[in-house]
């Protein structure tokens, strides 16, 4: 069947380009349907429980991600015209669609005049330096709003905006602050933009920069690998044609079926590039040996090539899927979404190559190229090296496992949400400019619960008793989190009687406390819950790691344990949420590799069917991932979601040559030559492809070391390490064991 397909095919190369035309025509007019976003909601794990304390959390107090933190640092803080231009912006920017509410310096005058700075249109305004400074310094005392407005020493401001659920989405968001933007641009000040909201639009930004980034270099190295090594033109557009095609389906595909472009999913065009276009080389380098042998029938020797090929690269693309399949084991959606469309662009790229390599070299009648094999000096020393030697090449490899096994009991698994950016970039010290002068911006929030007593009663979370438990709590978070800022019922409380007091007629706590409460909208931050019965204090925290939130978690929990037993303490928030589900992510990540080695596994017992050969295939994949594992324990690599994920990736891509090699070495041995003979020959012949191969590939992924994430940085660079080992181990482990262990099949020396 595989011989009449590849026959008509050859026949008729003409239809079979004009098929693959139509068909890409077709994926592509899917492709303005894709959709780009990045929410937190994406990192969710599905099976963490605390998803659920989130969900319920929202439903009551609406979400509390949707804040863009604007931070500006005038040239002169006493300069009345710029207080006038930002007095103008803010009433500008609350005109614009998609704004909630929006809490400034100017906030706190409408309901204190202590706080109000003038009429800053009025020419004959007195305005001196001295009053001024006493009025911001009013503003910035206000137990409310003041930390959250202005900085300590008053060199800093912030105007804090939230936008509506409506407008909490990539393209609602990407326009708001391309307007916001438009608008401080006409005011001379120092402007920073940060904040959960911000953090989201800009991710986009720089998952459209990466690819932007990495594809035109990508491109270049391979036009540069494959230029000189195959010398022909055809040679090197048929593997760019097949990727290039590969990525219009892929990203036709995620448009027919709805699937987003994300976090994670952004560089699914990037990796299919890199991973793509293995299947085309190892035709055309094998094509190039058949037609060496017997160059006066070209249609035969490509038929003879597809024979040959076509069930090793599919058994080879498969084992690259499989890997990437795994990941659809995690509960995190991003996650399946990336190994699903990663796996399908593999099989897609599979049936390109088998489909436009051979009909593109016959129809162009490009047969005669002058085909380099710059590493055959390397590999013919190779050949003769480890037959003579083959225990040095076994024992090196095992002494490197062993201190890489010592050195994996100190990986860690600790991380911090702003671990993604790399600490040079500017949003990254954006975030960490508004920590230092104004606290946190990672959502952390904090519920005391009344709930029924022994009588069957629920007393209210507005009474004096539970009021003073928040007050204690948030003194103790202000201690523990200094560089966080927080914002609950007590700090209203404090503000309104500072206002009140020079009022006769004073109101008492609990008459003010009602008022408050009774005033809060879903346009202000809500505090309390409609029954009365959930008190919630709010805080935009500093960026902390895992292991820091869960020494914070432990004691909140001792607090909570203090409470009454009909009040209850609870935390929760995207923050907590997201850093639990890297625990997750991680564990679920290493089930997945162990799935995938246990299908690759299946595979190898089905295909060679001796235990020798099994075990072969099995430790020389597996040295490479001890050795990586030892490598990140030595530079001080956290093992976070990216990181995790590179194992099953890279162990499908590894597997690749493996199997190349496995199956030319048994072939060799069906020719009746000695597994020394069939050794030398596998080495030197399949060696060169492999070679070529894997440069690709880690010139590929090294790219990725030019992204402005952290983990795609950290991701390119263990694909390269990883892959590259594999190699090492391919060429020379590999065949060391196939010569020392017995062989069931063939014992000829």
């Amino acid at each position: 069947m595989i011989n009449s397909l590849f026959q008509h095919i050859i026949e008729n190369p003409k239809r079979t380009l004009i098929s693959l035309l139509i068909t890409t025509i077709v994926f592509a007019s899917f492709i303005p349907k894709l959709k780009i976003d990045f929410t937190i909601e994406h990192l969710f794990s599905e099976s963490d429980p605390s998803i659920e304390e989130y969900t319920s959390f929202r439903q009551v107090f609406g979400r509390e991600d949707n804040v863009i933190t604007i931070i500006y640092k005038p040239d002169n803080i006493y300069d009345k015209s710029f207080y006038a231009d930002l007095e103008e912006m803010i009433y500008n920017i609350e005109d614009l669609s998609g704004i909630q509410n929006i809490v400034s310096i100017f906030s706190l005058s409408d309901i204190d005049l202590n706080a109000w700075l003038g009429d800053l249109n009025d020419p004959e305004l007195s305005w001196k330096e001295t009053e001024i400074r006493e009025k911001l310094l009013y503003i910035r005392d206000d137990p409310s709003i003041g930390p959250r407005v202005l900085s300590k020493d008053l060199s800093y401001g912030s105007i804090i905006i939230s936008i509506d659920n409506a407008s909490n989405n990539h393209n609602s968001r990407t326009a708001l602050l391309k307007d916001i933007k438009s608008l401080t641009a006409g005011i001379n000040a120092d402007w920073i933009y940060s904040g959960v909201s911000v953090l989201r639009t800009e991710y986009v930004g720089y998952m459209l920069r990466d690819n932007f980034l990495f594809l035109p270099p990508i491109a270049l190295l391979l036009i540069g690998i494959l230029s000189f090594i195959f010398r022909n033109w055809v040679y090197v557009f048929l593997p760019l044609m097949t990727v290039l095609i590969t990525v219009i389906w892929i990203l036709g595909f995620m448009g027919m079926t709805g699937l987003d472009i994300n976090i994670m999913t952004y560089i699914v065009p990037t990796l299919l590039f890199i991973i793509g276009i293995g299947d085309a080389i190892h035709i055309q380098a094998r094509f190039k040996e058949n037609i060496t042998q017997d160059p006066s029938n070209p249609k035969k020797a490509m038929l003879k090539t597809m024979n040959q090929m076509f069930r090793v690269i599919f058994l080879t693309s498969v084992t690259t899927s499989i890997g990437f399949l795994a990941l659809m084991t995690t509960s995190i959606e991003i996650v399946k979404e990336f190994g699903l469309e990663i796996s399908a662009g593999v099989m897609m790229a599979w049936l390109v190559s088998s489909l436009l390599v051979p009909s593109g070299i016959i129809y162009s009648k490009q047969f005669k190229t002058e085909t380099r094999f710059p590493f055959r000096s390397f590999l013919i020393w190779l050949s003769n090296t480890i037959p003579s030697r083959p225990w040095a090449f076994i024992i090196v490899p095992s002494l490197v496992v062993a201190v890489s096994l010592f050195k994996i009991k100190d990986v860690s698994t600790n991380s911090s949400l702003m671990d993604d950016l790399r600490p040079q970039n500017k949003l990254y010290q954006d975030l960490k400019l508004t920590e230092k002068y104004f606290g946190g911006v990672l959502p952390f929030e904090i519920l005391i619960k009344t709930i029924k007593n022994d009588n069957g009663i629920n007393r209210s979370a507005i009474d004096t008793e539970v009021l003073n438990l928040s007050k204690d709590l948030e003194n103790f978070l202000k201690m523990d989190l200094p560089n966080s800022r927080f914002f609950s019922l007590n700090n209203l409380l404090e503000s309104a009687k500072r206002i009140q007091k020079n009022n006769k007629e004073k109101l008492s706590d609990e008459n003010l406390i009602k008022e408050i409460v009774n005033n809060q909208s879903m346009e202000d931050i809500k505090l309390v819950s409609e029954d009365r019965n959930i008190l919630r204090l709010t805080g935009l925290i500093e960026d902390k790691t895992s292991d820091e939130m869960k020494v914070l978690y432990a004691k909140l929990d001792s607090i909570g344990s203090e409470f009454p037993q009909d009040v209850k303490l609870e935390y929760t928030g995207t923050t907590l949420v997201a850093l639990k589900t890297n625990d997750y992510l991680v564990q679920a990540l290493v089930n997945s590799l162990g799935l995938a080695l246990f299908f690759i596994s299946l595979i190898m017992a089905y295909l060679f069917r001796a235990n020798s050969i099994l075990f072969i295939s099995l430790v020389t994949n597996l040295v490479p991932i001890f050795t990586i594992l030892g490598l990140l324990s030595w530079l001080g690599i956290s093992i976070r979601p990216p990181t995790a994920m590179t194992f099953a990736v890279a162990l499908g891509i590894a597997v690749d040559d493996s199997l190349h090699f496995l199956l030319r070495y048994k072939k060799e041995l069906s020719k009746g030559l000695s597994r020394l003979e069939a050794i030398q020959s596998t080495i030197v012949n399949t060696g060169s492809a492999l070679m070529i191969t894997t440069t690709v590939l880690v010139a590929g992924f090294s790219v990725l070391l030019f992204s402005a994430f952290l983990p795609t940085y950290q991701f390119g660079l263990l694909a390269a390490a990883m892959i590259g080992t594999a190699l090492i181990c391919d060429l020379t482990l590999l065949p060391a064991l196939c010569l020392v262990l017995p062989n069931a099949r063939n014992k000829r020396k």
